[in-house]
């Protein structure tokens, strides 16, 4: 058995080998938990920030009125998108640009801030909402195989009625009423599934089963 003179002089060798990397792996890694809290902090911010502005946006939309409303809506839309890139705020804020150009009627322009939220967008949510606003624009614009495109989606979930109903109009304007019913059928049944009506829908069906189509 060693003595502790032994002992003690193992234990200074074996601190002058490894003591200086034992002290820079505690330094480093105590950096890294503050850095790791200085960046949720600052995540904390920016999400709060974030959430401020589109808060905003929503009021100066809903109940502004004149010029004011639409400068003030597009500053908001630029720092959301600009500043806020990354965050959900950004895909809501290009939603609400699109809305606002279509009030202008500048189509063209909704449909670049549809384009790049369905881009930009990693919310099956908003991915649904813009497939389904830039179709009914594209469909006011005669391109409704395009629009057709834009709806096929494996999964609608909650937007399975709105998908489909205005699948059923898109293909009853291409002449194809035994698709568009079964779309209209489908629409009807997620309806009712979700607990809810859809009058315009069964008229719909209605008048296909009137001309002899269902």
């Amino acid at each position: 058995m060693r003595s502790e003179e032994e002992q003690l002089e193992s234990l200074k060798e074996w601190w002058s080998k490894n003591g200086k990397s034992m002290i820079a792996g505690v330094v480093i890694a105590l950096a890294g938990v503050g850095g790791w809290k200085a960046w949720e902090g600052h995540q904390v911010n920016q999400a709060e920030s974030a959430s401020q502005l589109y808060t905003d946006l929503t009021q100066i939309v809903m109940n502004g009125t004149g010029d004011s409303r639409e400068q003030q809506a597009d500053e908001l839309i630029r720092r959301l998108t600009t500043d806020f890139s990354k965050s959900i705020y950004s895909d809501y804020a290009r939603l609400f640009a699109a809305r606002l150009a279509v009030e202008r009627d500048q189509l063209d322009q909704a449909q670049t801030h549809l384009r790049s939220a369905l881009e930009s967008t990693r919310v099956e949510a908003i991915e649904l909402v813009a497939r389904l606003r830039l179709a009914r624009i594209l469909n006011s614009l005669d391109q409704v195989d395009e629009a057709l495109v834009l709806l096929e989606v494996p999964n609608s979930g909650g937007f399975t009625a709105e998908i489909q109903s205005l699948r059923g109009d898109l293909l009853m304007s291409k002449g194809d009423a035994l698709q568009a019913r079964e779309a209209y059928q489908r629409a009807l049944d997620a309806s009712r599934a979700a607990g809810e009506s859809a009058p315009l829908v069964e008229m719909k069906l209605d008048n296909l089963a009137a001309h002899g189509d269902a």
